[in-house]
């Protein structure tokens, strides 16, 4: 699966990849110019589990996609005609910032019950002017590994259980089958062993690929 991604989507797991090994919440994001070369890269970095009794001020509001939106040099060229990639479809907080960023292309891997914010655009008049596009998942075995990631890691959060409630109530029906691949990557153990020797993105995903086959 790794060689058939383009280049911002391999970057992108690379930067999940990177957020799920340091603890936080598993979501990758870049921006590129027109011809698809990477400008800018951010990774989530928001509840680092040796963090959350004492996590920053403000460490709440550090997504992905406004970290590569920071990070971006905006007089380097026509960030109208940029694009920002990321591993899950945003927040409202990121779909705020894409939209007044003045990017005018959104792709996202994976879709998000819960939090996914892409149809706030055209509900008011503000969000009506920007001719912002979306593109959503074409890639469902990306999808699928993109989500279980974070199941996977939620798992090892809450002792091998999923937490009840309106989450994953809403990310079983949209979702389910990449849910239940997130706990059976829980109980296979392998996420863990691959972190544990510093395995790259790509590596993880080869790994996986074979083994759920």
């Amino acid at each position: 699966m790794w060689s058939e991604l383009d280049k911002p989507w391999q970057a992108c797991l690379e930067l999940a990849w990177e957020a799920y090994c340091a603890d936080c919440v598993p979501i990758g994001a870049v921006v590129t110019d027109a011809d698809g070369n990477i400008l800018s890269r951010g990774r989530n970095r928001v509840y680092p589990r040796y963090m959350w009794k004492e996590r920053p001020l403000g460490a709440e509001i550090a997504h992905a996609e406004v970290e590569a939106l920071r990070n971006l040099d905006f007089t380097a060229g026509d960030y109208h005609e940029y694009a920002l990639y990321t591993t899950t479809e945003p927040c409202p907080m990121c779909m705020g910032t894409l939209y007044m960023s003045g990017v005018r292309r959104l792709y996202y891997a994976a879709r998000d019950p819960f939090g996914g914010s892409t149809n706030l655009l055209g509900r008011t008049w503000y969000l009506s002017r920007k001719p912002v596009r979306v593109f959503g998942p074409e890639k469902p075995a990306f999808e699928n590994i993109v989500i279980a990631l974070f199941v996977e890691q939620d798992c090892g959060f809450h002792s091998g259980r999923l937490p009840a409630g309106d989450f994953y109530h809403r990310m079983g029906e949209a979702v389910g089958a990449a849910v239940e691949l997130g706990q059976r990557l829980w109980e296979m153990g392998e996420l863990p062993r691959l972190r544990k020797v510093h395995a790259s993105a790509a590596e993880m995903v080869e790994s996986l690929s074979f083994g759920l086959k």
